[in-house]
C-alpha cells in the first residue's frame, strides 16, 4: 500500500488543495512559501501519532472568505452554524502492478481494513484529521457572539478572527476518522501506531542527538542488534539462539562483578563513613557500595566513532555536518527496521515506515545528495525499512538526480491560487511524440536547467550567449529579472517543444492538467533559409535576410525556420506561453539583430572576436556617415558584397547589415561563442554602471519578451 492523495482544507497556504503522491520517492519542490513544509506539517497530522495535534488559528488559510460567516438568513439565523474547521483527508491505496512488491499481505490489509472506502478491483482506504469547534455549548456560545458582532457593526475579518482566538480556539478539538469521515468513525490508536513516522527537518542538531549511547535512539538501536549474529544465523534453532545469548547475558554478568569487585576494593570508604557518623546520617543504615553492570547500563560508556586513515579513531562529532547527517540517518533506518521486527510487541511493530526529510541538501554538497538518493530508491525497492519517503528541496542537484515522475512542483499561478504540478505526467506515453519528449527532458534536465522547475517565470533560449546577455540587456530597458525570480535557461538549441510540455498548462486536459502553470518566454532566431533548387535533394540552408527572394529561379526560400512557425502558431493564443522573434523578413539570429541595432557601438567588440580591426573600420565608417560603396570595400566577404547589392533595400539597411553579418561570422569564427559573450555581458556592465554611459539599443523582440515575462 502506499499513501496515493492527500486532501487539504483551510489549512494554511492551502484552501482547498489536493496532492497526488507516488509510491516511492516523492519530490516536492517550489520556491520558498510555495507550501512545502506546510504540505509535510499536514501529512504530520494525519500520520505522527507522537505530535500535537492542536493547532491555531494562524494555521488557518489565510483566504478563508470570513464575510459568509456572518451572513443571515431571512429568520435572522446565521447562513453557516459552524466556524472554519481544518480538514485533511489522505488515501491509502493498494499496490499493483510493478509495485505489486510493496504490498505487505496480510499486514497492510489488517491496518487499514477499517477504514477502507473501496474494496474492488483495489481497496483504498481513508483516514481524514479533522480541527474543528464541537456541535454543543460552545457552538452556542459561538452564534450568540457572531450575532452580538453583527449587531454591533464588528464585521471585518480582523474582528472575526479575533473573536476566535480570545473565546474559541482553545474550546477546538482534533480528531482522526477512519473512512468516510460523514460516519465520524474514530481510527483506533494501535491502527495509526503501525505508520511509522519519520521525520527530519531542515535544522537540526544531530550530534546533542545521537552520538553517546545515553541517547534513547541510539540506545535503542544498540539492543535491538545486540546478538544480532546470533539471532540471524539460520544454521542454529530458536532455541539455541535463546541458550545462546543467555550464556553470554550470564558470561557478561560475571565478568562485570569482577570489574565492580576491584572498583570496590579501590575505594576507600572510611572518610565516608566518618563523616556520616558525624552528621548524624548512620542513624539510618551505614552506607556502603554495591551494584551491577549489565549490556545495557554499558551502552552508555560508548561514543560513536570514526576511523581515518592510519587507523587513528575520532569521535563522530568530529565529522562535519553532512557526514553526520548521513550517519544519523543510518542509525534511524536501523530503528526503523527494529521497529518492524519481532524484537518489539506485536501491538507496537510498525506496518508501514514514513521517512520525510526536509531539504537534504543543507548539509550535503551536490555528489553527496546523488549517492543518498540512489541509496533510499534501493532501500525502498530491496529492505522495506522505508515504504514512501516525502523529501522537500530547493536543490536542482536532487531534482536532476530523481526521476521526472518522483516530481511534485508548488507553486502559485497568476492569481495567487495554489497549482500542483506533476512534470512527468505532462507526457501522453502513449504518443510517440511525447514518449521522444520525456525521455529528451528526463536525459537533458540537469543542475542548471532544473532551475527552471523553481523559479517564478522561464525565459527559455537557444543558447549561451542569450543565456548570458539577457539580465544586462533586461537592465538597459530598466528592468531587473532577479527581481522577479525569473531564470532564464539555454535549452542548447531549438528544442523548445519539448520542454513547453512542462509549462502548456489546460485544466481540461487530462495531461496538460499536470502542467505547470507559469509564465514562459521563448526566445528564438528567425534563422531564414533557402534550397538550392538546382540540386537534388537539395536542403534548406541558413542564409542572411538580405539574401531572401534575389533569385527566385535558382533557389526556394523561406523567412524564418519551420520550428519558429510551428512554435509560433500552436502557442499563439496562449494564455502563459509566448513566443518571441523577428519575423519580418529582415531577421536572423541573436547576435545578429545586437549587431543590426547597435551599428555604431564599439562595446559590442570583445578581444576573443576574430576580424576585429576590419569591425572596428566598418564602425569608424559607419559613424563618419560614408558611403555604402566604401563600407563595401572593406567587407573582407564576397557573398555578403554581393549579395547586399541584390536586395532591394534603402542604403542605411544595407550598411547596417553588413556589419552584422559580418559580426556574426566573426563570432562564429572566434574561440567561441561563450567566451566572447562573458566578456560582452561585462562590457556591458561596466558600461551602465560608468558616469555617462553609451547607449545601447536593445532589438524589439527582445523588449517585447522582457516586457512579457516582467508583467
Amino acid at each position: 500500500m502506499y499513501i496515493s492523495e492527500l486532501s487539504i482544507s483551510n489549512f494554511r497556504n492551502f484552501e482547498e488543495t489536493t496532492i497526488r503522491f507516488n509510491e516511492g520517492i516523492n519530490t516536492i519542490i517550489g520556491h520558498n512559501n510555495a507550501g512545502k513544509s506546510n504540505l509535510l506539517k499536514a501529512l504530520s497530522l494525519v500520520f505522527n501519532t507522537e505530535m500535537n495535534k492542536k493547532l491555531s488559528v494562524e494555521d488557518f488559510s489565510a483566504d478563508i472568505n470570513t464575510d459568509i460567516y456572518f451572513e443571515l438568513k431571512e429568520d435572522g439565523s446565521l447562513n453557516k452554524r459552524f466556524p472554519p474547521k481544518v480538514k485533511i483527508s489522505s488515501y491509502i491505496t493498494q499496490s499493483t502492478g510493478e509495485h505489486a512488491y510493496n504490498e505487505l499481505v496480510p499486514h497492510d490489509n489488517n491496518t487499514i481494513y477499517e477504514w477502507r472506502i473501496q474494496t474492488s478491483p483495489n481497496y483504498i482506504a481513508q483516514l481524514t484529521y479533522e480541527f474543528f469547534l464541537p456541535d454543543g455549548k460552545e457552538t452556542q456560545d459561538y452564534k450568540e457572539n457572531i450575532l452580538r458582532l453583527i449587531k454591533e457593526n464588528k464585521t471585518s475579518r480582523e474582528d472575526y478572527w479575533k473573536l476566535i482566538k480570545q473565546k474559541f480556539i482553545h474550546k477546538y478539538i482534533s480528531r482522526i476518522y477512519g473512512g468516510n469521515p460523514k460516519h465520524k468513525n474514530k481510527a483506533k490508536s494501535d491502527d495509526l501506531r503501525k505508520f511509522d513516522y519519520q521525520f527530519l527537518n531542515a535544522i537540526r542538531d544531530v550530534e546533542s542527538e545521537l552520538f553517546t549511547g545515553k541517547n534513547t535512539l541510539l540506545k535503542d538501536v544498540l539492543k535491538y542488534f545486540l546478538d544480532h549474529k546470533i539471532e540471524i544465523d539460520q544454521k542454529i534453532s530458536t532455541s539455541d539462539k535463546e541458550k545462546e545469548k543467555d550464556k553470554l547475558h550470564d558470561e557478561f554478568l560475571s565478568e562485570s562483578a569482577d570489574l565492580i569487585n576491584k572498583l570496590k576494593s579501590r575505594i576507600d570508604t572510611d572518610p565516608i563513613l566518618k563523616y556520616s557518623k558525624d552528621v548524624g546520617a548512620s542513624m539510618g543504615g551505614i552506607p556502603g557500595f554495591d551494584g551491577s553492570i549489565d549490556e545495557i547500563d554499558m551502552f552508555s560508556s560508548l561514543r560513536l566513532m570514526v576511523e581515518k586513515e592510519l587507523n587513528i579513531k575520532l569521535p563522530a562529532t568530529h565529522n562535519g555536518l553532512g557526514y553526520n547527517n548521513l550517519l544519523y540517518i543510518s542509525i534511524l533506518l536501523a530503528k526503523m527496521q527494529m521497529n518492524r521486527s519481532n524484537y518489539v510487541s506485536q501491538d507496537d511493530q510498525k506496518v508501514f515506515p514514513m521517512l520525510i526529510i526536509e531539504e537534504p541538501e543543507a548539509h550535503l554538497h551536490p555528489s553527496m545528495q546523488f549517492k543518498f538518493l540512489k541509496f533510499l530508491r534501493d532501500n525502498l525497492k530491496a529492505n522495506k525499512e522505508v515504504r514512501q519517503c516525502f523529501i522537500t528541496t530547493h536543490s536542482t542537484h536532487i531534482t536532476s538526480a530523481v526521476e521526472l515522475d518522483e516530481i511534485i512542483c508548488i507553486n502559485q499561478d497568476f492569481n495567487n491560487n495554489i497549482n500542483i504540478a506533476y512534470p512527468g505526467k505532462v507526457f501522453d506515453t502513449t504518443n510517440i511524440e511525447d514518449q521522444k519528449s520525456k525521455a529528451y527532458v528526463k536525459r537533458f534536465l540537469d543542475a542548471t536547467k532544473s532551475d527552471m522547475l523553481f523559479a517564478n517565470r522561464v525565459i527559455l533560449v537557444e543558447g549561451i550567449a542569450e543565456q548570458l546577455l539577457m539580465n544586462s540587456l533586461a537592465k538597459y530597458i530598466n528592468k531587473d529579472l532577479e527581481d522577479y525570480h525569473i531564470a532564464v535557461i539555454n535549452i542548447n538549441g531549438r528544442y523548445f517543444n519539448h520542454f513547453l510540455k512542462l509549462f502548456d498548462y489546460d485544466d481540461t486536459d487530462d495531461f496538460k492538467s499536470n502542467a505547470i502553470n507559469r509564465k514562459i518566454a521563448c526566445i528564438t532566431d528567425a534563422d531564414p533559409t533557402r534550397k538550392d533548387l538546382s540540386k537534388k535533394n537539395s536542403k534548406f540552408k541558413k542564409c542572411y535576410p538580405f539574401e531572401l527572394n534575389i533569385d527566385t529561379g535558382n533557389y526556394e526560400y523561406s523567412k524564418y525556420s519551420s520550428i519558429l512557425e510551428n512554435l509560433s502558431t500552436k502557442y499563439e493564443n496562449h494564455e502563459n506561453i509566448s513566443i518571441f522573434s523577428l519575423k519580418n523578413g529582415k531577421g536572423k539570429t541573436f547576435e545578429y539583430e545586437l549587431a543590426i541595432n547597435n551599428s555604431k557601438n564599439k562595446l559590442l567588440l570583445t578581444e576573443s572576436i576574430s576580424n576585429k580591426k576590419e569591425l572596428e573600420d566598418i564602425i569608424d565608417s559607419i559613424t563618419n556617415n560614408e558611403k555604402l560603396t566604401d563600407i563595401k570595400k572593406i567587407i573582407k566577404n564576397k557573398r555578403i558584397r554581393d549579395s547586399i547589392s541584390l536586395v532591394k533595400w534603402d542604403d542605411d539597411e544595407k550598411i547596417n547589415a553588413l556589419f552584422a553579418a559580418r559580426y556574426l561570422q566573426s563570432i562564429e569564427n572566434s574561440s567561441g561563442k561563450g567566451e566572447h559573450s562573458l566578456i560582452l555581458d561585462l562590457n556591458l556592465r561596466e558600461n551602465l554602471s560608468a558616469a555617462k554611459p553609451i547607449d545601447f539599443i536593445v532589438p524589439s523582440y527582445l523588449k517585447e519578451a522582457i516586457g512579457f515575462i516582467c508583467e
